[in-house]
């Protein structure tokens, strides 16, 4: 068993009887939202963790819904992607014996899509798709069955299938427009060292390398489930009794689970996307990804990392999150997020269920500036929710 290490064994210790520790907060950049970009070519949703079903879910999909309806009627000739960004189904993935239950997980995010023709959508395999760290049979049978029923589903009425799928970790690149570069990753794929199949680990670094390496004259956003960087529990940021026993505070500070960020294979995984990145000479300007349930900005500045780490994980469910190094913006809120891509410009905005959890409303807003160009998102300052 991995020791505790004596600053979290000290932290914990200063933290209990603590208001300071726990409490629900949001970390934002006050200020008026900036406009859209002049010419924006490409319309991006990401939301994530969606397989619950809950009453925040409801409020978002709704709201998702309204938003591509309005897209796609003021900008027609926009393309628009919906990327949802893993945990697609709670708790065990797709099976076949609970396909009834199962299925309409799927169907309910599915449902906002019918209501944009023209819009694609992609469903990532998050952990929880992978049968939520079953051994590989079970775990292959379950992205198997999720990706046939994402393929029947579809047909003709609605363009959607799960990216990367097979069971392999990618990269899969899908183009939105003509300043836009998609590059879908299997993280959990990657934890699970299912790579054997697909090429093994190396070939998919040299993979990656020159998929980004090709395309630099286009912004490029990777996305997976698993984020480089987060101020949520999956990150280690949770404070004594937060979310639960001593127990699950002790699991998160000490990188038991894989599912974490201080976990060695996890720690692995993301040196390896940081040197492929490096190889390939350019910055992508964003990691998109969900598994922490909140909605997080972070600019990122370690060699090797994408300009910004956008974690939108609370399609259906909240959690905390923490402000940490480069943080924008971090809400436990149910929510999703939009980018309107430009030839320069990205203009992120965050949506979230209010305070009165009765409405879901634009709650930030700023410019992911491309790397080639100069400007950022300001630094968030953080207050409490009432």
């Amino acid at each position: 068993m991995k020791r505790l290490p004596p600053r979290a064994i000290a932290f914990a210790l200063t933290c209990v009887g603590s208001v300071g520790c726990h409490g629900s907060q949001v970390h934002y950049a006050p200020g008026p939202p900036p406009p859209e970009p002049r010419t924006a070519t490409a319309t991006l949703y990401l939301l994530g963790d969606g397989g619950y079903a809950s009453p925040g879910r409801a409020m978002v999909l709704q709201h998702l819904g309204d938003e591509l309806e309005r897209v796609s009627r003021s900008a027609p000739d926009r393309p628009i992607a919906v990327v949802f960004l893993g945990d697609n189904i709670y708790d065990l993935g797709a099976r076949e014996a609970f396909k009834e239950t199962d299925l309409a997980h799927l169907a309910a995010q599915m449902a906002p899509l019918e209501r944009a023709p023209g819009a694609r959508g992609v469903f990532l395999p998050g952990n929880h798709d992978w049968a939520k760290g079953a051994d590989d049979e079970i775990g292959d049978a379950a992205i198997a069955i999720q990706q046939a029923w994402l393929d029947e589903m579809g047909g003709d009425r609605i363009d959607v299938e799960m990216l990367p799928g097979d069971g392999c970790p990618g990269p899969v690149s899908l183009d939105v427009g003509p300043d836009l570069r998609l590059v879908l990753l299997d993280t959990e794929a990657l934890l699970r060292s299912a790579t054997v199949a697909c090429g093994g680990p190396e070939r998919f670094a040299e993979r990656l390398r020159d998929d980004l390496s090709r395309h630099a004259d286009r912004a490029v956003i990777l996305a997976a489930h698993h984020p480089m960087a987060t101020g949520g529990p999956h990150g280690g940021n949770i404070g004594l009794f937060q979310r639960g026993p001593l127990l699950y505070y002790l699991t998160k500070k000490s990188g038991l689970s894989v599912q974490d960020l201080s976990s060695p294979a996890y720690s692995d995984m993301i040196e390896e996307l940081r040197t492929a990145i490096e190889a390939s000479g350019v910055e992508p300007l964003a990691f998109a990804a969900g598994h922490d349930h909140s909605l997080q900005v972070i600019r990122m500045t370690e060699p090797g990392s994408p300009r910004f780490q956008l974690v939108s994980g609370s399609a259906s469910k909240s959690g905390p999150a923490r402000r940490i190094r480069g943080t924008r913006y971090a809400s436990d809120a149910h929510g999703y997020m939009r980018l309107d891509i430009g030839p320069s410009e990205a203009r992120l905005t965050v949506f979230a269920v209010d305070e009165t959890g009765e409405a879901v409303t634009e709650v930030y807003g700023c410019l992911l500036v491309d790397p080639r160009a100069s400007g950022d998102c300001p630094e968030a300052t953080l207050r409490n929710r009432r």
